[in-house]
């Protein structure tokens, strides 16, 4: 009994001291993670229905990731838009397929490409913090929580 254990203990002690070098692998971990960067919210003003979320997604893998969705704790119909302009007019759209390279970052940011956060679950002013997840095809989910902010940072 007494070895068994001893055995069982050594394989985890010689797994957990290979987890550091598989981490550092990292694009070639089948763990690998696209990364959320510079998220923000745009403030809007007390009561506004919608508003506009922003960020860089950088994909450091070694495969390509799909975007799908996104979901929130504090919006009740979160989405992912682009600006057209359409006839001279600017109207937003629903983005379609979003899919990073390896190595690719994909830019959401005012005029373009953009979270679409309507229905607020609870007032949001300057300083607070909305939390918001991207859903990958694959099912994982990246999580970041975004400053309400007045600029981008």
């Amino acid at each position: 009994m007494n070895a068994r254990r001893f055995r069982m203990g050594l394989s985890l002690l010689m797994l957990a001291s290979a987890l550091p070098a598989l981490a550092a692998q990292g694009e070639t971990d089948a763990g690998c993670r696209p990364v959320i960067e510079s998220p923000w919210v745009r403030a809007a003003p007390p009561g506004a229905a919608s508003l506009a979320a922003y960020l860089v997604l950088r994909n450091p893998c070694d495969a390509p990731v799909e975007v799908v969705d996104v979901e929130s704790l504090d919006f009740g119909m979160p989405m992912i838009h682009r600006t057209v302009e359409e006839g001279g007019m600017s109207r937003m759209r629903p983005a379609g397929k979003l899919v990073l390279a390896p190595g690719e970052s994909l830019r959401f940011e005012p005029g373009g490409l953009h979270l679409m956060l309507m229905r607020p679950l609870r007032p949001l002013a300057e300083g607070d913090v909305a939390r918001v997840r991207l859903v990958l095809a694959d099912g994982r989910r990246l999580f970041a929580e975004f400053p309400v902010r007045r600029a981008a940072p």
